[in-house]
């Protein structure tokens, strides 16, 4: 199926690129190398551009009739005659562009025919997640572009856990990533009291892809990649190397667990400083838990989950 798919793709990127390159020779050719079908100065600028052409020197008249000695190359399709008329092929054009990018959104952003976004979720137990240690073993990765991620960072500000959980600041470019959108930046500030050292290079360097090849290392062959996606929000254990939850309303959940466990052991060592320092923001209180999680998957279905 792959092949299947790779054929009418680069057929398409192929046709695309001939017949662009032709239409961008014929809109350049005919208004600037053409001067016969150029448009007049006095249509083609606004009136302050006018009193700066009035002040010209001849010598830069004679400069502008002369043919630049650098073309831009092209197939001359449309200016050498092509036995399809213009009026078709630049209709073509656009759609064969328009399914490409389709073609190629639907590879980094998957979505069904309503518009919501199909994930891909990391497997976990039935039970799900459990909940996360106060040992700072974790790193979030987290993307600026991606709402979902907003959510999660904003979390993380309101239960004050930036100096417990660690954050890796994701950068969309899908020029440089393996697969999907979501590089690693060079330098990575990390808060949490895990060291760098400790931590293994795929989980600090390259992209998200790598950090799902080898949190998935023993399940997969030697050689074989992660076959699913690499999406964000991400919360990963980076003692073991796993990933505790691709989900933010899990990863929600867990953070607010962790920062009422950080309390109450706080009050329990009857540190009073470090229980007033400790966020007392609870974003899932005891006893409304049903009816948050009614409202959240409502909004969810309705307007969240959106791609």
């Amino acid at each position: 199926m792959k092949g299947v798919t790779c054929i009418p793709l680069a057929f398409m990127l192929v046709v695309t690129i001939v017949v662009a390159s032709a239409t961008s020779s014929w809109a350049f050719s005919s208004s600037f190398i053409n001067p016969a079908v150029a448009v007049p100065p006095h249509q083609a600028f606004p009136t302050h551009v006018h009193a700066l052409h009035a002040t010209r020197k001849p010598e830069d008249e004679q400069n502008d009739n002369e043919s630049p000695t650098k073309k831009p190359w092209t197939f001359g399709v449309l200016t050498n005659g092509f036995p399809v008329p213009q009026q078709l092929l630049v209709p073509v054009v656009k759609f064969v562009t328009f399914q490409v990018w389709r073609l190629m959104m639907n590879e980094l952003v998957t979505h069904d025919e309503q518009g919501r976004f199909v994930r891909t979720y990391a497997p976990r137990s039935s039970e799900g997640p459990s909940p996360l240690e106060l040992t700072g073993r974790y790193r979030l990765y987290l993307g600026n572009p991606c709402p979902w991620c907003h959510r999660v960072k904003s979390a993380m500000a309101l239960l004050e856990l930036d100096e417990d959980i660690s954050v890796t600041t994701l950068i969309d470019d899908a020029e440089k990533a393996s697969k999907g959108g979501w590089i690693l930046p060079d330098e990575v500030y990390v808060a949490g009291s895990v060291d760098d050292d400790d931590i293994a290079s795929e989980l600090r360097t390259g992209d998200l892809a790598g950090v799902y090849n080898y949190c998935y290392r023993d399940s997969l062959e030697e050689g074989e990649r992660y076959a699913g996606r690499c999406t964000a929000p991400c919360l990963v254990d980076v003692t073991r190397g796993t990933i505790v939850s691709n989900e933010s309303n899990d990863i929600l959940v867990l953070l607010n667990e962790y920062a009422r466990r950080k309390r109450t052991a706080a009050s329990a060592a009857s540190d009073a400083a470090a229980a007033v320092a400790n966020s007392a923001v609870d974003l899932r209180p005891v006893g409304m838990e049903d009816k948050i999680d009614t409202a959240s998957d409502y909004w969810f279905d309705l307007l969240w989950n959106g791609a």
